[in-house]
């Protein structure tokens, strides 16, 4: 073995071998998580704009558990000062939205302890060989109110506006009130879930995750591909709504509210899927030399 090797190995010490502490660690994250898993279920979850979140959340860890190998290989030491002082701040926060009821930063305060674990037992190498994981990991978190009334409120403005203007032109008898749009004797309400930051959040998680699991390319690439992922994510919801306004024009509310109201954001999600897809194929042959995910 040659010096350098044996600097690099001394350098990047073995994985820890906590044998049946492992219990203990598994038993004590189930105890954290659980009720945060509750609490999401309950005010996210089984609400429309969080309904995609458990299957991200499934995916990010069953990400995690496929690079979980290559992530320990390349362990090495923590710094327990660090990983001390971040403990304690995580255990206030975690304990603070318990006591205060803040599911959102339970939320976080978790998600921030289990990229502490990995930074304290394996270093910080280790973290960024799963930063891709981690990052999924992301999407599966609640949106605060404040950043989706910012993000969606302009947004949903001008879908109105536009989708009015449209039919207007076509000779419907439309007219725009705030963010509700009157369709003859009808009142359509354009609410946050038509705004496409549920389809944006969606399109996002199963778009990075096709590119991860085709491609695996480097950082800057996905950063190129959420461009045309926003546009598509506004483009299908806007054609949603005017989807909806000719239902209910031609066929009343009660047809326009039915499950034709489901299948149109289904269709309009599918086709944008496809664009990214189609998207990416176009941009990978052009910037991308063939990579395979690891």
């Amino acid at each position: 073995m040659t010096a350098s090797a044996s600097a690099s190995a001394a350098a990047s010490p073995p994985p820890p071998r906590l044998g049946s502490l492992w219990g203990v660690y598994w038993l004590g994250a189930g105890v954290l998580a659980a009720p945060v898993l509750y609490e999401n279920y309950q005010q996210n979850w089984s609400l429309e704009q969080g309904q995609a979140a458990p299957i991200v959340l499934a995916l990010g860890l069953w990400l995690l558990w496929r690079r979980w190998g290559w992530m320990r290989d390349a362990a090495q030491a923590s710094s327990p000062w660090a990983s001390l002082v971040a403990g304690l701040l995580l255990a206030l926060a975690y304990v603070g939205g318990r006591v205060a009821d803040q599911y959102l930063l339970e939320s976080y305060a978790l998600y921030g302890a289990g990229l502490l674990s990995v930074y304290a037992l394996y270093g910080w190498r280790s973290l960024r060989r799963g930063l891709f994981p981690f990052g999924y990991l992301l999407f599966a978190l609640p949106v605060p109110y404040t950043v989706t009334w910012a993000l969606t409120s302009h947004l949903r403005l001008w879908l109105t506006q536009g989708v009015v203007q449209v039919w207007r032109t076509m000779g419907f008898n439309v007219v725009r009130d705030g963010l509700n749009i009157l369709v003859d004797q009808y009142e359509l309400a354009v609410q946050d879930a038509c705004s496409g930051m549920n389809s944006l959040f969606s399109l996002s998680a199963i778009g990075f995750l096709y590119v991860y699991l085709r491609r695996a390319p480097p950082a800057w690439y996905y950063a190129f591909v959420a461009a045309p992922i926003v546009l598509f994510a506004v483009a299908g919801n806007f054609s949603r709504i005017l989807f909806l306004v000719a239902l209910t024009h031609y066929f009343g509310d009660a047809v326009a509210q039915s499950y034709l109201h489901e299948t149109a954001g289904l269709v309009t999600f599918a086709v944008a899927l496809a664009g990214v897809i189609g998207v990416d194929g176009l941009a990978s042959a052009l910037l991308l030399q063939p990579r395979k995910a690891v």
